[in-house]
């Protein structure tokens, strides 16, 4: 399997397993094993060998896209103007 490829099924596995909503409500630690174990899970089932340190590295590249994606994003100042309390 090439780069490319691997990469693709990378991107696959992660969605996959971000997906399931009950890690919403997860501690992040927990939240990243079951993140981990998943993406594991499902490289397994397509025949696509990984080691855990590149899975490791896919999902901090990935959280790392997350956060300068929210970096500028803040919650509360949505409701701000409708008389809430800000979050």
């Amino acid at each position: 399997m090439d780069t490319k490829d691997k990469q693709e099924m990378m991107k696959k596995a992660y969605i996959n397993a971000v997906d399931n909503m009950v890690i919403s409500g997860l501690d992040n630690e927990i939240c990243y094993i079951v993140i981990r174990e998943s993406m594991k899970l499902y490289l397994k089932g397509h025949n696509v060998e990984a080691t855990e340190g590149e899975i490791v590295s896919y999902i901090k590249s990935q959280v790392e896209i997350l956060h300068k994606a929210l970096s500028d994003y803040e919650v509360g100042a949505k409701f701000e103007h409708i008389g809430h309390e800000k979050m």
